[in-house]
């Protein structure tokens, strides 16, 4: 697989979002999600998402996955799907763990992670799949990503991701803290399409799947509670607070109507 001008550039300081993608929150948040996930549902979300591409996933489908994290759906799409997958990420622990991993798995001829940010890259090759987790919440400019994005794919190629969204504009005074404090970027579902559109993306469905998103919100967090002793043994008692504290803020937001979660699939021209 050819290589990119992704190298890290020594000079810019460590995206980590204040904490949030340290080596030991990464691996805080893996005992969650499931080996080799960082994002909502794990292995789950994964599935969901390859059953909306059922006869456009083939052997040699050339992936980019933006926001790859430690590498579960990539993994997930070689290993089934005989994919040829990109990883991107702008968190060097990410992509530390994804290629230690892809290395250990025999996937490394199939799988290359690469530093950097997807709008500044150049990429040897056209893409046929545009893939990503719960990434674009921390790209302000989803129109010039969007446009990227469509640049990067191949005449016929798709993009589907899933991403954090707000449910009204202003939210109440806890959620805007909330997006403040995480250099969160989200818009409603329905204008993500339309940025989406004017991209030049075509057949743009978006689903409001923030039910899916509370049921396993809910999930993760009671099996954080009821697997205690084997989170303890790896984690403090204080990161369990702190996940636990965090999953039942996020489904009162949801409930509340302030957040939302969407599940996006377009198609560029061919």
């Amino acid at each position: 697989m050819s290589g990119t001008n992704a190298a890290a550039d020594a000079s810019k300081p460590r995206f980590d979002n204040d904490g949030q993608y340290s080596r030991n929150s990464i691996l805080r948040y893996e005992m969650i999600f499931g080996a080799n996930y960082i994002s909502t549902g794990g292995p789950e979300t994964t599935d969901n998402l390859t059953s909306r591409l059922q006869g456009f996933l083939k052997p040699g489908i050339r992936v980019l996955d933006v926001g790859s994290g430690i590498g579960g759906a990539a993994f997930h799409l070689v290993e089934k799907y005989g994919a040829r997958v990109v990883g991107i990420d702008l968190a060097e622990e990410m992509v530390a763990i994804g290629h230690d991993r892809a290395k250990a798995a025999g996937m490394d001829d199939k799988v290359k992670f690469i530093l950097g940010d997807v709008l500044d890259t150049k990429f040897p090759e056209k893409f046929d799949l545009a893939w990503s987790r719960d990434a674009f919440m921390h790209v302000p400019d989803k129109a010039r990503l969007f446009k990227t994005l469509h640049d990067l794919l191949a005449p016929g190629g798709k993009l589907i991701i899933t991403d954090y969204a707000r449910g009204k504009t202003p939210g109440s005074a806890e959620f805007e803290d909330y997006i403040e404090k995480t250099h969160y970027s989200v818009i409603e579902p329905a204008r993500y399409g339309k940025v989406l559109e004017a991209a030049g993306f075509v057949d743009v469905k978006v689903d409001d799947a923030t039910a899916t998103f509370v049921d396993i919100l809910k999930r993760e967090e009671k099996r954080l509670r009821d697997e205690r002793a084997r989170f303890l043994t790896a984690f403090s008692e204080q990161d369990l607070d702190y996940l636990v504290d965090r999953w039942n803020m996020k489904i009162g937001f949801c409930q509340a109507g302030d957040m939302k979660w969407g599940i996006y699939l377009a198609t560029k021209p061919a």
